[in-house]
């Protein structure tokens, strides 16, 4: 089932479907990093951060590859693509040249060129959520799939959208824990605060909504667009409802 599912993502688009192998494969590799390099920051892996981000953006690849096929329009697609693509990279060189020189790669103004390179980073995301604003307009046009599944891919990509908006508060606050400085005991590999309010889980859970919402409702209810709407505002809400608890400097592994 996965090997015909990945043969019909090359199909849909094969340049963001290798994009993503690719940084699935990179991922594989810094697995092994901290094994060699013991140095730690903020309490962890100094490669742990470009680990998860290899993999979030390999998962963002190929959604992106997959949705975009429904446009029937190849020569947007190429485009967006081309951005979404050069635009990733941008983030992922740069979090790993930050990593490897064992510094912060978000929320670093220790130096002038920590904070070009911070900056340079935001821009690129603020660019990526451009297009896929841009895709989600074009989108709204598509009349060939099933309203429910529709519906489920609008909703994913306006969580998706306000998630992103929610780093940038973060940026604006330099740090993603409340209550405490970054860098507290967190859970295993995602790393979210145990003790204090951290605002990354809203920022995972609302990205993630491109994947889980569409997957849902191909799968249970494609046709219906009562369940996929209540199905995505309850899932707004109670992702919401993290970031109102992180607000707070609720612990959410607390409760």
């Amino acid at each position: 089932m996965l090997k015909t599912w990945y043969i019909e993502l090359n199909r849909r688009n094969y340049f963001l479907a290798k994009s993503g192998t690719f940084c699935f494969l990179l991922a594989a590799l810094l697995a092994f990093f901290p094994f060699v390099d013991p140095r730690e920051l903020q309490g962890v892996s100094v490669w742990l951060k470009p680990l998860k981000f290899f993999i979030s953006v390999g998962i963002f690849f190929w959604t992106m590859g997959w949705l975009m096929d429904y446009l029937g329009e190849p020569k947007k697609v190429k485009i967006m693509s081309l951005l979404i693509f050069w635009l990733m990279v941008i983030e992922l060189v740069l979090i790993t040249f930050q990593a490897a020189q064992g510094k912060l790669s978000h929320f670093n103004i220790s130096s002038f060129w920590d904070i070009i390179i911070f900056q340079i980073m935001g821009i690129a995301i603020l660019l990526n959520s451009l297009v896929v604003v841009w895709f989600f307009i074009c989108f709204k046009k598509v009349s060939h799939l099933p309203k429910g599944y529709a519906l489920a891919i609008q909703i994913g990509l306006i969580i998706f959208l306000i998630a992103g908006f929610e780093g940038f508060v973060m940026a604006g606050r330099l740090g993603h824990t409340v209550g405490a400085v970054d860098g507290q005991e967190g859970i295993f590999l995602l790393g979210w605060a145990k003790a204090y309010g951290d605002l990354r889980i809203f920022h995972f859970l609302g990205l993630h909504a491109l994947q889980v919402l569409p997957l849902l409702a191909w799968f249970f209810w494609k046709e219906s667009l009562k369940i996929s709407g209540i199905v995505g505002l309850l899932y707004f809400l109670l992702s919401s409802a993290t970031l109102w608890m992180a607000i707070q400097g609720n612990g959410f592994w607390q409760v």
